[in-house]
Parts: structure tokens; sequence; C-alpha cells
């Protein structure tokens, strides 16, 4: 199966630039098995996840229509603090 991911301008650097990228994919793939391959591909996209050490203020999200997955980007204040 054919997976279209479209990369918001914020997140292109870490994409080679790219606005879209075109992946082919098990039948059976789940989203995340698509962001998976994605980091794999693109691991600047790393940058943009947060975990324990690394709370970030930008972060992506993701979100599915059809064969399209929209990477989207939103900015969280500074002082904001997560629970």
């Amino acid at each position: 199966m054919n997976i279209t991911v479209v990369i918001p301008r914020p997140l292109q650097p870490a994409c080679e630039g790219r606005a879209k990228i075109e992946l082919g994919v098990p039948p059976s793939s789940s989203v995340g098995d698509v962001v998976q391959t994605l980091m794999s591909l693109y691991p600047g996209l790393r940058a943009f996840v947060a975990n324990e050490k690394r709370p970030m203020k930008q972060h992506f999200n993701v979100t599915q229509q059809g064969h399209v997955l929209y990477l989207f980007t939103s900015t969280v204040p500074s002082s904001s603090t997560v629970s």
C-alpha cells in the first residue's frame, strides 16, 4: 500500500527539505508503524518527540485521511508544564 505523508514547513528541514514523502508500507501497517518508519528514515524527526529527559516546546501530531498522513506542529508556551 502506498502512503503519502505531507510534511509541514517547520518539519521539512528534518526530512531533507521534503514537503511530501511517498512510502510503500504493508497493508496491515498502522499510523504508528508509518511514524516509526519515518523516524527511521529521517532521524531528525526524533528531535520533535518529547520524553522524560527532553521535554519539548515544539512537537508534531499526526492525522490520517485515507492514504494520506498529515504531520502538523504545534508550539507549547515555554511556561507550560506537563503533569
